[in-house]
């Protein structure tokens, strides 16, 4: 593991030429990998054992607690109750991933996956929420009902891990609500999203609202009821003036509750493979303010949505689509590289597109999870099948790895790290109906570096250093900070500027050279606390290359 201060070289060739060169980096990207750890269950008399995290939670004492599923027997992992089904799985680590408590949660699955967790809140007073999706019928842990076929489910904890309640949801006019994702409003509540419908007819953008206490407050369906085909709602947040905004994708033509029209992609093998971006926006009485569609000819779905503070929004996900010249056939601009590519598309506060970036190789690359940088970019997160291939630099190590991707504001790329053995992180999501996208999360942690949590099935191999415990288990990097970028620009005036993004916990110092020999430092002690700071260097002519390095 290398202690090494990260140096990012500009090399500015008469001061317009620009090209980079990382050093003292891992091989295999810039972020290094400063501990690892599986968890997984013990395996059942079928040899049956699975794990995979959805979520997770920094605590106060600097550890995490990491929510998903869970399948199998008890270990040294995993402790009782182990009920008759999927359940939902949570584990607490402390800061150097070592094993604390875990609690599973669940019920007897009449069909189906069971209980999935796919989000996990932490209270002020400790305690933490639970809340994802069920099968299951009330036995073992779960005391709640089931309503339909598939339910939403939240079950709330105490700071010492005993369960206070556990609630199902079911919107009206639904037999089904297949909860993808949650989030904590400003009142204390929590807001659902996700596929709901009625059997065996498609499917509408399912929301509901339910209180701190688990009470449902409300619920609404968006779009309208097809036979064949689906909208999925896969993420939902609350808006500044307490309405909401929920992004997915939709295979509808326009009709009485969709605006936008369909651009394409609806795939009869599996409706839910994605069609075309579809985001709305409601009020804060839930009336609908707008509603738009983004894509192409091909297959297209958000997978996440950030808000911005100039109102608009930042939406994320995975293209099968090429760029269109036509608008009337879809809002695509950004290269199609592969199968399909991690897709990004900013939007105004009225939804109008303001720009779109791809990213990816040859095969299938699916982004599902984007963290919100310093400087305004972005670190996003997902899986990649494709070898170094178009605008892939970095390695394949197995079937499927966890792949994530620096970008600026604007879309640009910075740099870009893949991470996995030699066999399958995330999931295969093809042939699974809805397709079982994973949320390989990473998220900043107050020294500067990540946390990064994925779904592994890979033995030792590649980078991956902790053991397969089970089929498939959670599988948890510790990652420095990034190191220091620079770029350079002539401006209107003449001169040579410098922009420099790093991690705002440090300070850095700019040098300049004339023959990557002797090095200067023209600006010490430089403080980032937006995570981008801009220099002019007065000695332009002196200077051809320029170095950043993190003190």
């Amino acid at each position: 593991m290398k202690t090494h201060r990260k140096i990012h070289i500009l090399l500015a060739i008469s001061g317009l030429t620009l090209t980079t060169a990382l050093g003292y980096a891992q091989a295999n990207g810039p972020l290094s990998v400063l501990w690892q750890k599986t968890y997984g269950p013990g395996k059942n008399i079928n040899g049956v054992g699975m794990a995979a995290p959805y979520d997770f939670v920094q605590t106060p004492d600097g550890g995490f607690l990491i929510a998903g599923y869970a399948y199998g027997s008890t270990n040294d992992m995993r402790t009782a109750p182990v009920c008759p089904a999927t359940d939902f799985w949570v584990i607490k680590i402390d800061a150097q991933g070592i094993r604390q408590w875990d609690k599973s949660c669940g019920g007897e699955a009449s069909w189906g996956p069971g209980s999935l967790a796919v989000r996990i809140f932490l209270d002020p007073d400790g305690g933490f929420l639970l809340a994802g999706h069920t099968t299951s019928d009330a036995r073992c842990c779960q005391t709640a009902p089931r309503h339909g076929l598939i339910d939403a489910w939240a079950v709330r904890y105490d700071a010492s891990g005993n369960k206070l309640w556990d609630q199902t949801y079911l919107p009206d006019g639904h037999d089904f609500f297949w909860a993808f994702d949650f989030e904590r409003t400003a009142d204390g509540g929590y807001l659902g999203c996700g596929l709901g419908g009625v059997s065996p007819n498609g499917g509408y953008y399912g929301i509901v609202k339910f209180d701190a206490q688990g009470q449902q407050l409300w619920t609404k369906k968006i779009g309208c009821l097809d036979p064949v085909v689906f909208s999925e709602a896969l993420r939902i947040l609350e808006t500044a003036d307490g309405g909401f905004i929920v992004a997915g994708a939709s295979g509808l033509t326009a009709c009485d509750d969709k605006t936008s029209p369909y651009f394409g992609g609806y795939d009869p093998n599996n409706a839910l493979l994605g069609s075309d971006f579809w985001v709305v926006r409601c009020d804060a009485q839930q009336n609908k303010l707008w509603d738009r569609s983004y894509g192409g000819r091909n297959g297209d779905l958000a997978l996440d949505i950030y808000a911005l503070a100039d109102g608009g929004f930042m939406v994320f996900g995975t293209s099968a689509s090429p760029p269109e010249t036509d608008p009337t056939k879809g809002t695509k601009t950004s290269p199609l590289y592969g199968l399909h590519d991690y897709w990004v598309v900013r939007i105004d506060a009225q939804g109008n597109q303001l720009w779109d970036r791809s990213y990816g190789g040859t095969s299938d690359d699916v982004c599902t999870h984007a963290e919100p940088m310093p400087d305004g970019g972005w670190l996003l997160s997902g899986t990649s099948m494709s070898p170094p291939s178009a605008d892939k630099t970095s390695p394949r190590f197995g079937s499927a790895d966890i792949w994530i991707v620096r970008i600026d504001e604007d879309g640009n790329k910075l740099w870009e790290q893949s991470f996995g053995g030699n066999g399958l992180e995330g999931k295969q999501w093809r042939g699974f109906v809805p397709p079982q996208f994973m949320r390989e999360r990473i998220k900043h942690t107050p020294d500067g570096g990540f946390l990064l949590t994925a779904s592994s099935e890979s033995q030792v191999s590649g980078v991956k250093t902790a053991p397969l415990i089970s089929q498939g288990d959670f599988w948890v990097l510790k990652l420095g900070p990034e190191p220091p970028s620079l770029s350079g620009a002539v401006t209107p005036d003449g001169k040579f500027q410098l922009r420099l993004i790093g991690p705002p916990e440090f300070k850095y110092a700019i040098q300049g050279s004339a023959d990557l020999v002797a090095w200067t430092t023209l600006a010490d002690d430089v403080e980032i606390p937006t995570g981008k700071v801009f220099w002019t260097d007065p000695d332009t002519a002196g200077h051809r290359f320029y170095r950043a390095v993190r003190k």
